[in-house]
């Protein structure tokens, strides 16, 4: 699994650079393209003459991280780590692992349609909260999931400053500046990550409480919004930094890191 899980760390870098450039679009001209998310980077890639052959690779690529996310769940496996991970570790893998095979099959339906279309699947949140708004005790889920949210964004961005790094990497084998370099990146496109998602748990809760769907905002909606603030090109341009820091993070990553 070690090269599948190298592939895939790059193939997640790759989205991170698409994801930074729409981020960028937004805080200039206020819109991008396409959505600022996973779905829209592949769509954006797709608009390109190469784009049936870079998807083709992108798909292979974000296959290979959910298959390695998936074999830790089964066997528990992380080098980069002293202790056995917990269940809540686990189930992390897990939804990171649902949520790259979601992105290869994306990439392979837009792939299939030799990347002739516009846009990927929408990430817009809005239809499926008026659906789940609709069941028994339906603002009561959908606020713990915003609540969930907001929590999981918190707990990335403590977590990106807390947790010790120096076991990430084969460090024999990385020169110190690359080190340096990536423990920086890393803080700062986990925190912008932690960030987003905070934001957007923030808007899905404001969704349940005012039992309005249209409350509820994907990534790219939510850097739409605080664009048109006062400051939010700057606020939207530190965004976009952020991500692309991930991305270079990601690349180091699939380079030197302990898998």
């Amino acid at each position: 699994m070690k090269p599948v899980a190298r592939v895939g760390l790059l193939s997640r870098g790759i989205i991170y650079v698409v994801l930074a450039v729409l981020a960028a679009l937004i805080a200039v001209r206020g819109s991008a393209p396409t959505q600022a998310s996973g779905t829209g980077a592949l769509a954006e890639i797709a608009r390109h003459p190469a784009g049936p052959f870079l998807l083709g690779l992108l798909s292979a690529g974000l296959g290979a991280y959910g298959a390695w996310r998936l074999v830790q769940v089964v066997t528990g496996i992380e080098p980069a780590s002293r202790d056995r991970p917990s269940g809540w570790q686990r189930l992390g893998w897990s939804f990171i692992a649902a949520a790259y095979f979601t992105l290869c099959a994306d990439a392979v339906s837009l792939l299939e349609g030799s990347g002739n279309s516009s846009s990927g699947p929408s990430s817009h949140p809005a239809p499926y909260v008026a659906t789940a708004l609709r069941w028994p005790a339906g603002p009561v889920l959908v606020g713990l999931g915003g609540a969930g949210l907001i929590i999981g964004g918190v707990a990335l961005a403590v977590w990106s400053c807390a947790h010790d790094s120096r076991r990430t990497f084969r460090r024999s084998r990385m020169p110190g500046w690359a080190f340096a370099g990536a423990r920086v990146t890393g803080i700062i496109g986990d925190v912008t990550r932690g960030g987003l998602i905070l934001l957007v748990g923030v808007y899905l809760t404001l969704g349940a409480a005012q039992d309005s769907p249209a409350k509820a905002k994907s990534v790219d909606q939510v850097l739409q919004t605080v664009a048109h603030q006062p400051l939010g090109p700057l606020w939207v341009s530190l965004a976009a930094a952020g991500l692309a820091a991930f991305a270079l993070y990601s690349i180091v990553e699939a380079a030197y890191r302990r898998v």
